[in-house]
This record gives structure tokens, C-alpha cells and sequence, in this order.
């Protein structure tokens, strides 16, 4: 469990942005008790439904009622939207999004701007995404290979990354060949199993040293292991946001 924000004990050396963690309910609530300290978020990271109760959550939120309650969930708690009883007024981000979505949504609010994480706890899922939809991204530059069997699915990430000004080129998993100026990868595969890490080791040999993104239905733990022994550098979930996206395939 961590709090963050940009003031008391949670700022860092530029008065920015901070992280403070606390192990039990009980010590954040000590935190929370202390006059100078006001999070901006309140990061919650539950590996099973039911592991931090509705009563918990409630008691962290009343001592700090303007900071945003963030779900950090993990495998299990996937289902917990359908048959659980998830928090209400939280924002959910699941464990294989968080490297790509935390960057973003941080880095705003480092800036003085607003994230989406950062609507009214009424605010939807939708209005979230939407949200994030708006946000302009500078221009960049680069050459984006993708790597996916179907041509609605490569089309679909090309199109994602020529909004970001890249150019794209597409490759056939089982024959990506050797493309000269990659700058980055982005490799649609399932769960990785054979052939499948076989066509994602071919694509990083052939595009060494540039970094490749896989997509992957849900990951767990051992398929994201799997990924990156592959020669995988990140590993995003399907369905996909493309802010996800984007944020991992910056590189200038």
C-alpha cells in the first residue's frame, strides 16, 4: 500500500512527486493522521478479492478524502468486477498495466495537470478512457514494425502508432526477415505457447538491439516471464489502451 502526492513527507527533492508505503491499513491510517501530510493518491495493491475490506478502503478515504483511491490488482482479482465486490469509487489498474499507465498518469500530475485518474470518484470507465483520449502527444519519429497474422489487428496498431507520427511496416510472424532502421516492435501473439515464442524470438533477433512490445490476452506472472525471455522488452494486455501504447513505444 503506498501514498502519493506532492506535499508533507510524499514530495520528493523537487517538490514533485513522492511515494510513501505502508504495509498495513493501520500504519497508513497513522500516516494519514498526520497534519502534514496530504496524499494525492492513495495506491492500494490487493493480490486476492476480499484482502483489503470495503470497511478498510472507506476508513483510508474519510481521513483522506481528496486523494484518489487506486486499485493496483492483481491475476486474481480479474473476475472481481463480475462475480466480486469490488470498491466502489475506485480506479482499477491491473498489475501487467501499471508500468505503462502509472508513467502516464504520474507524469501529469507531476506537471500540475490533471490525469484521468484524477475525475470525480463518480466519473465512469468510459469517461476515464475518454478522457485519456484527448491527451496530445508530441510528434514522433521512427520506423514501428508490427508483427500480427491478422490484417485488421496489424492495420489497427499501425494506424495507432502513424497518430503518434511513427511510420509503420508490417511483418508475418513466422517470416519477419530483416527490416533495416526498426526503431521499435510491436508483436500480437495470444499466450506465447509454441510456435508462438518461437515467432516472437525470431521477430527480436531480426530487429536486435531495437525493443519489441508483446500483446497478450490477460497475462499472468509466468506469461510475461515467458515474453521477456523471449526477447520481449514489455509486455501490455489485450484489450488494449493505446495511451498504453503509446507510452511504451516512445522513443524520442
Amino acid at each position: 500500500m503506498g501514498t502519493m502526492g506532492r506535499s508533507g513527507r510524499a514530495s520528493d527533492a523537487d517538490g514533485q512527486c513522492g511515494l510513501v508505503c505502508a504495509p498495513t491499513v493501520e500504519a497508513a491510517v497513522e500516516l494519514l493522521t498526520d497534519d502534514g501530510f496530504a496524499p494525492d493518491a492513495i495506491i492500494v495493491a490487493q493480490a486476492y478479492p476480499g484482502q483489503f475490506s470495503h470497511a478498510a478502503i472507506d476508513r483510508l478515504r474519510r481521513l483522506a478524502p481528496l486523494a484518489r483511491v487506486l486499485g493496483l490488482m492483481g491475476s486474481w482479482c480479474e473476475g472481481e468486477m463480475r462475480s466480486g465486490q469490488p470498491w466502489p469509487g475506485a480506479v482499477r489498474v491491473y498489475w501487467h498495466q501499471w508500468p505503462a499507465r502509472c508513467g502516464q498518469e504520474l507524469g501529469r500530475l507531476a506537471q500540475g495537470e490533471c490525469p484521468a485518474w484524477g475525475l470525480p470518484v463518480t466519473a465512469s470507465e468510459e469517461e476515464r478512457l475518454l478522457a485519456e483520449a484527448v491527451v496530445s502527444w508530441p510528434p514522433r519519429h521512427g520506423l514501428i514494425a508490427i508483427c500480427a497474422r491478422s490484417f485488421d489487428v496489424a492495420e489497427m496498431l499501425a494506424t495507432a502508432c502513424r497518430s503518434c507520427g511513427y511510420a509503420t511496416v508490417w511483418l508475418r510472424p513466422s517470416r519477419p526477415g530483416r527490416v533495416t532502421g526498426v526503431a521499435a516492435a510491436v508483436f500480437d501473439g495470444s499466450d506465447l505457447c509454441d510456435p508462438e515464442s518461437d515467432d516472437l524470438r525470431r521477430l527480436a533477433a531480426s530487429i536486435r538491439p531495437a525493443p519489441v512490445v508483446a500483446l497478450l490476452d490477460f497475462p499472468r506472472v509466468e506469461d510475461r516471464d515467458r515474453a521477456l525471455a523471449s526477447g520481449a522488452t514489455a509486455v501490455l494486455s489485450k484489450p488494449l489502451q493505446l495511451g498504453d501504447l503509446r507510452a511504451s513505444i516512445a522513443l524520442d
